[in-house]
């Protein structure tokens, strides 16, 4: 079997589909090391380690995937299947491809996207895209139904595979380290409330923010702590603080490593992800393995995700989001439960049952071109 795929997302270091592409791909060439893998890059990325990438590599731009692939009618030709893992997919024929969707939010919210104007019709276009896939792949049973109804792409065409948990999460976390990764960002030996994920408007910093402020045990006694990218929509997160009061316990580091991420999590007193719109909601998966108490929305894909392991909210709901933050204030014993619960639920995903799954995904499209 030789299977083609996107390969541009292994060099979003951060992003969550970077991790999908990493962990995915290299879960099934652990499984299947009879296949021979076809990555397709963007030109001019560095060499990829063998060990998290598979080779040969074929570069592309990316805006010209499909008639570039047109021209390398060789390789085109060789496929079993191309996997477009990052909503593009060309159109090489129909037994051929396969898709991952990963959610629909700037279908349904085109007014956030950079290219207003041109999200129409990127959105057309991903529906026409995924109508002729020979498998959509959903990354929760929330996505497909959205697929489903907003493309009209028939139920049996979904498949839904959910993420793994990358298996570095267990693992115990650097207490050295993290009090110097604290020292230097000024939260040192303080008690904090952790939130993970960028700051673009769907993450709802601001019912967070104005929770925390609301409590006078949590603004007096804790410190709020805000993982992800600052450098888009950061000054958000800043202003708002600002405007709340809150600005000295608001701790915004930026990016992190996985070991200091890993950290964060368990030792933090509660993590809470009030976000109004999740395709599936990794973080969250992250907070249970490393032990931390789940506080998240009642929406979207995240009630399916977590499970019974979560606490959850109208993320619309300050005074809500307060009492939950502060169930857990000295509770220990719902603490106790969380954490278990957690750890309990969080091992079902892994990245390993992601990769068999997809892999049968791909076993049923070339039995049913062959039949």
């Amino acid at each position: 079997m030789r299977i083609g795929f996107d390969a541009g997302p292994v060099f979003s270091s951060f992003s969550g589909i970077g991790q999908y592409v990493r962990s995915l791909f290299s879960a099934m060439m652990a499984a299947a090391p009879e296949i021979e893998w076809v990555g397709f890059v963007p030109p001019g990325c560095p060499d990829v380690p063998p060990s998290l990438m598979p080779h040969p590599l074929v570069s592309y731009r990316s805006k010209g995937l499909t008639l570039q692939l047109r021209g390398l009618t060789g390789i085109r030709n060789s496929l079993d299947i191309y996997h477009g893992t990052n909503f593009k997919a060309p159109n090489f024929g129909q037994s051929k491809s396969v898709l991952t969707i990963h959610d629909l939010w700037l279908t349904r919210n085109p007014q956030y996207s950079k290219k207003f104007f041109g999200q129409g019709v990127s959105s057309w276009r991903l529906g026409r895209r995924a109508a002729r896939m020979s498998k959509v792949i959903a990354v929760s049973q929330f996505s497909a139904r959205e697929i489903h109804e907003i493309f009209g792409v028939p139920r049996e065409q979904i498949a839904v595979i959910y993420h793994g948990c990358s298996s570095n999460m267990y693992l115990e976390p650097h207490v050295e380290k993290f009090q110097e990764f604290s020292q230097r960002f000024g939260f040192s030996g303080k008690p904090y409330v952790l939130f993970v994920g960028g700051a673009e408007p769907r993450k709802n910093h601001r019912t967070l923010f104005q929770a925390f402020a609301s409590s006078r045990q949590l603004a007096k006694n804790f410190c709020l702590v805000a993982v992800g990218d600052t450098n888009t929509r950061g000054e958000n997160l800043f202003r708002t603080a600002s405007e709340l009061g809150i600005s000295k316990n608001v701790y915004c580091p930026g990016l992190v490593t996985e070991e200091e991420l890993r950290a964060l999590y368990s030792f933090a007193h509660v993590f809470v992800f009030p976000s109004f719109y999740e395709g599936f909601g990794i973080p969250v998966l992250e907070a249970m393995a490393c032990g931390a108490p789940v506080v998240a929305a009642n929406c979207a894909a995240l009630p399916e995700i977590a499970g019974e392991a979560a606490i959850y909210v109208n993320p619309q709901n300050v005074e809500e989001l307060t009492f939950r933050m502060e169930q857990f204030l000295g509770d220990n014993a719902q603490q106790a439960l969380m954490r278990e619960r957690g750890f309990q639920h969080v091992r079902q995903f892994t990245w390993d049952r992601a990769a068999k799954e997809t892999l049968s995904v791909y076993r049923e499209v070339i039995a049913s071109h062959c039949s």
